[in-house]
């Protein structure tokens, strides 16, 4: 089949953009045509070209007609919604709070779908029934996170695997007095720690335990490293087989993070570290987590969107201009950010920087 996938931008291996990386590899892999378009073609998106995918940013340098969308970010489905009035839409909400993951109505959308029960939450917030929404969990890609050879019996060394945490932030320096007085040396990958990171799965093998959310937290524990959900956010809990079902229905992100970064708090979770857990944890990740198995789950939504809107069926929630401009006004900030992104980036990272400064952002 012919697929479309839209993303806001494609400029680092996080997030959306990493998401839609590896699911374009995998659908090429499987012998689906696949095009993406992004309103930004960044460093990502070249390496993707590179590979010979299709990355556009504007729609009439498509190569094919696609049979079946599949949307991230409001502003860019609202796009594609209009080039392509006679495809059927399958629409991804990836994060509870951004405006651009506000939900988009239009009757071509056959199928609406969250990465967790947080993100749900957001659907039914906004007039959609249960049996309207559909979960499909986050993934870890096999090929690149392999499990360790050996786990240790006592945690060694610890990694925060964020792109939000500061070295200067107080929740780094809480993290850091919690790791000294275990005898736990501590590192950090991460944009905003000014060590980005392309390939963590060269990394994670060297370290027992791990503060991190959704998929680098996922692809931590598939890798057999201990987890703690943990970020600029706040605190959550160690993973262990007692609570991964209740923790991977929140994608191991922000709805578990309810606590604040203490160090007594850090500690009390810390001590929970056990081999055995840790074997168990890795196992269920394997096996339910696994992208051949999420990607299936996928496929399988591609086929019935395009089989109802043969038939003639409809989605359920038809366009709304107050919705569109609802998106609209609330995406005018990201509108902006983009548009400096792409032809002006010196000024994008200037004015970031400015910002934070002036606002003293923790972030």
């Amino acid at each position: 089949m012919n697929i479309l996938i839209t993303n806001l931008t494609l400029s680092q291996n996080s997030g959306t953009e990493l998401y839609v990386k590896e699911l374009a590899q995998e659908l090429i892999n499987r012998g689906h045509q696949v095009e993406i378009f992004v309103l930004t073609i960044g460093k990502l998106g070249c390496e993707l070209i590179e590979q010979n995918i299709n990355v556009v940013n504007k729609l009439s340098r498509l190569k094919n007609i696609p049979n079946i969308i599949h949307a991230h970010h409001n502003l860019v489905t609202l796009k594609v919604a209009y080039y392509f009035k006679q495809t059927p839409i399958v629409y991804f909400i990836h994060d509870s709070i951004s405006s651009l993951d506000h939900p988009f109505y239009h009757k071509n959308i056959m199928q609406y779908i969250a990465v967790d029960y947080n993100c749900k939450q957001r659907y039914l917030l906004n007039n959609f029934l249960e049996n309207e929404v559909k979960v499909i969990y986050n993934w870890f890609n096999p090929n690149r996170f392999k499990p360790k050879t050996q786990i240790n019996n006592i945690a060694k060394k610890a990694l925060i695997f964020s792109n939000y945490l500061e070295l200067n932030s107080k929740i780094y320096h809480e993290i850091k007095c919690a790791c000294d007085e275990l005898n736990i040396s501590l590192n950090t990958i991460g944009l905003r720690s000014g060590n980005p990171c392309n390939k963590p799965e060269l990394e994670l093998y060297k370290y027992d335990l791990v503060f991190a959310k959704a998929k680098a937290g996922i692809e931590s524990m598939a890798c057999g490293c201990a987890l703690i959900v943990c970020d600029f956010t706040g605190l959550g809990v160690m993973v262990a087989s007692a609570n991964i079902e209740e923790c991977r229905k929140y994608n191991f992100g922000m709805k578990l993070m309810d606590k604040p970064v203490l160090k007594n708090l850090l500690l009390n979770e810390m001590k929970k570290y056990d081999k055995e857990e840790i074997e168990k944890v890795q196992q269920f990740i394997q096996q339910q987590s696994n992208y051949y198995f999420i990607i299936d789950q996928i496929e399988q939504v591609y086929q019935s969107a395009m089989e109802q809107f043969k038939q003639n069926k409809f989605g359920n929630h038809s366009f709304s201009i107050l919705n569109t401009l609802y998106i609209l006004c609330t995406s005018i900030k990201p509108l902006i950010a983009t548009y400096l992104l792409r032809y002006f980036p010196a000024l994008f990272y200037n004015t970031r920087i400015l910002y934070r400064k002036l606002f003293k952002l923790s972030k």
